[in-house]
């Protein structure tokens, strides 16, 4: 066994430094570089960037899900008892959970987010595209900024609608979410006022949800708590765990989808031959989506920490020690998809980690999938001319774990 060492600038800030346009070819070639596994000193974890060694470390039993340790050692400056109502909430997620105990927490919240739910509130997708875009304000070149006028926007109003939640408290949900996530995702200088804001989310989500799961008892809807509330029961879990699987599902699904929705379109409307492909055929739809997710993923790295001390391949990973998988480079890798740095819409099999892979692949995955291919099929086919606009678009790199766009203008003619 061996523990290879490398170094180099950080991520983050590569990521922030690199080009809009190449900066998903440009960050695979850059963590690529040091080879398929290695410890990073300067964030302090091991990175994979080979298909295999990934399905190894998210199968390997002594690697958890439980991040807690990793979140602490990245908030010295931070009182955290501060925090205590959003670890209370996050520790209670599946996706804080191993084994056994995630598998019960996952098999409630998919009786919540069944398929007949899914298809109903799919079927609304295009009134609110034709909604935001009536109410979109277009600038001087005639751009609206896509990102914040339609990709922000869909994935909140699809989640609100999931819950059955009023029009006037979106807004709210809209920004707790925004909140937790970016603090998950390593979106916060870790602060004291940091702390303080997110644990108000948290406390103000679990609070509306804890209404909410008292009314839903009531009176069941066609939503998601009264999908879990039916067998509730059957796992005997408490009022508590309900609500953070409630919570799991809100900021999960809310800002990785918005993400993702904004990578893809800026891949699409820069890539004239991909796009003119779709507007010939419309059933390459779905694979130009799979395959612009595949190259540029909404969540750059997917990340565990060991339980006890064990290898990744030939790596030796001790025991608390936090292992990095780079969803962008085992995504491309050579082993599993020909060309894999070009978007090939004839490929047969959309088997890219960008939602994840094994016990924990992503419970919204399809629910993403419906929302995307309802978006794309609805801008393709009634804007024959859409193109990027003049202004420059701006991405987001607002954490080590996530990139999106903060601005993308587009022309809808």
């Amino acid at each position: 066994m061996k523990r290879i060492v490398k170094d180099g600038n950080g991520f983050h800030d590569f990521k922030k430094e690199a080009q809009v346009t190449s900066f998903h070819h440009d960050f695979v070639s850059y963590v690529k570089s040091f080879g398929d596994i290695y410890f990073w000193p300067k964030g302090n974890f091991h990175v994979v960037t080979k298909a295999t060694l990934a399905k190894a470390a998210l199968k390997n039993p002594a690697i958890s899900c439980d991040r807690s340790s990793f979140f602490i050692s990245r908030m010295p400056n931070m009182d955290l008892s501060l925090i205590t109502d959003f670890f209370e909430v996050v520790s209670r997620m599946m996706v804080m959970r191993d084994g056994e105990d995630h598998r019960k927490r996952r098999s409630i919240a998919t009786f919540g987010l069944n398929d007949e739910l899914i298809d109903h509130y799919a079927e609304k997708i295009p009134f609110f595209l034709d909604q935001f875009i009536n109410e979109a304000k277009t600038n001087d070149l005639g751009e609206i900024d896509f990102a914040q006028d339609i990709a922000a926007r869909l994935p909140s109003v699809i989640l609100a609608e999931l819950f059955c939640i009023p029009e006037e408290d979106r807004k709210k949900f809209s920004d707790w979410s925004n909140t937790m996530t970016g603090f998950f995702g390593g979106g916060s200088s870790y602060e004291n006022e940091d702390g303080i804001r997110v644990n108000k989310a948290a406390q103000s989500l679990r609070e509306y949800f804890k209404e909410l799961l008292t009314k839903r008892r009531e009176s069941p809807e066609n939503d998601f708590f009264s999908g879990m509330l039916k067998v509730a029961n059957k796992f005997d879990f408490d009022e508590a765990d309900l609500i953070s699987q409630a919570i799991m599902m809100l900021v999960a699904g809310q800002v990785t989808t918005t993400d993702q929705i904004n990578n893809i379109m800026f891949q699409l409307l820069h890539d004239q031959k991909t796009l003119k492909e779709v507007q010939d055929n419309s059933k390459l739809i779905i694979p130009m989506i799979e395959e612009f997710k595949r190259l540029d993923p909404a969540v750059t790295f997917i990340f565990r920490v060991a339980l006890a001390d064990t290898a990744i391949g030939d790596q030796i990973v001790k025991k608390g020690e936090t292992i990095f998988i780079s969803t962008h480079c085992i995504n491309r890798d050579e082993e599993i998809f020909q060309n894999p740095h070009l978007p090939i819409l004839s490929r047969k099999k959309f088997n890219h980690f960008s939602y994840g892979h094994g016990a924990h692949y992503c419970l919204g995955a399809r629910l993403g999938r419906i929302e995307m291919n309802k978006l794309f099929s609805y801008f393709v086919e009634k804007f024959p001319n859409i193109r990027l606009g003049q202004m420059p678009s701006v991405r987001d790199h607002y954490s080590l774990s996530f990139s999106g766009f903060k601005s993308l203008p587009i022309v809808l003619e």
